[in-house]
């Protein structure tokens, strides 16, 4: 170990991370800081921007909660729709979907996205050249707004935090959510990363849920920790109508998937049954983004 990495978590906490060797380091043409690292703690990471994107030993732990708990809610979603394909890993997890035709999945970073595949193999397991793929470099704004009303089934925003002068800054917004809420299918879902799950300090989630709620009838947070994180995960699932949380024929849609690390039946129930004092914390009335001007318009809430 001859580098270590530090990592800001929330106010007064940060995370150390010690480096065994670098693999592969540049600022890509996209402008982000990519660096892919061998660790002693976690196998090989990856980082965005001097952040934690994805580790070895526990990224199951992201993207199976990620992905499986809205396509098995759905039951039998055929087009989809992937913002960030980053190392491939959603798309690894939705292709073992059998009901799944087409996918459509861009990316910003063509450069992260050949890096990943180059270093990462094991995490896209060869999705990015599935025949069902279509992998785009463009803004994801740009992809919505050629969408025709109610193209896909499902969404899938495995983008950056909403960070300051950040790629995804504006697309935690009102404005966004609509351009998702017209490109989504009525019975479809669409599912974001919503960022840490902090018990301490739930600003951003509750930004999220409330920017989600004034947009979309319905609004579910399911979780996972991390431990590469160093914290609870939240996704929010959301659609124009309800769905159930577990399905009568739960445990034959997931023994459909074949194998999985991460995802049962039991971790199905209890991705979506958050903790009451979160849930609570979480139910606090939140800003509302309205992504009317740079940063983020603030209109109601705390």
């Amino acid at each position: 170990m001859h580098i270590v990495l530090q990592e800001p978590e929330i106010d007064g906490v940060s995370m150390q991370i010690g480096i065994d060797e670098i693999v592969a380091k540049r600022r890509t043409a996209a402008g982000q800081e990519l660096l892919i690292a061998d660790t002693p703690a976690y196998g090989r990471m990856l980082f965005l921007d001097g952040l934690v994107q994805s580790a070895e030993a526990d990224e199951p732990l992201y993207h199976e909660p990620l992905v499986h708990p809205a396509l098995v809610m759905h039951g039998a979603p055929r087009r989809v729709l992937v913002g960030g394909t980053g190392e491939g890993a959603s798309l690894r997890e939705i292709l073992r979907h059998p009901s799944v035709e087409r996918i459509v999945s861009v990316d910003l970073d063509p450069e992260v996205v050949a890096l990943c595949k180059q270093h990462l193999p094991a995490w896209s397991a060869g999705s990015l050249d599935d025949p069902r793929v279509e992998l785009r470099t463009e803004d994801i704004q740009v992809t919505l707004a050629a969408a025709a009303p109610g193209e896909y089934d499902a969404i899938f925003l495995d983008i950056t935090d909403p960070v300051e002068d950040g790629p995804s800054v504006a697309l935690f917004s009102t404005r966004f959510f609509a351009e998702v809420a017209r490109a989504l299918a009525d019975d479809g879902i669409a599912v974001l990363q919503s960022g840490e799950l902090d018990p301490i300090d739930p600003h951003m989630s509750r930004a999220v849920r409330s920017t989600l709620q004034a947009v979309f009838p319905w609004v579910r947070f399911a979780y996972t920790y991390v431990p590469s994180f160093h914290c609870l995960w939240g996704f929010a699932l959301v659609g124009k109508r309800p769905f159930a949380s577990e399905p009568a024929d739960l445990v034959a849609r997931i023994a459909r998937l074949g194998p999985l690390r991460v995802y049962t039946p039991t971790a199905h129930r209890a991705m979506l049954e958050l903790p009451p004092y979160l849930q609570a914390r979480l139910d606090e009335p939140g800003r509302v983004l309205t992504g009317e001007g740079e940063p983020l318009t603030y209109t109601t809430g705390a």
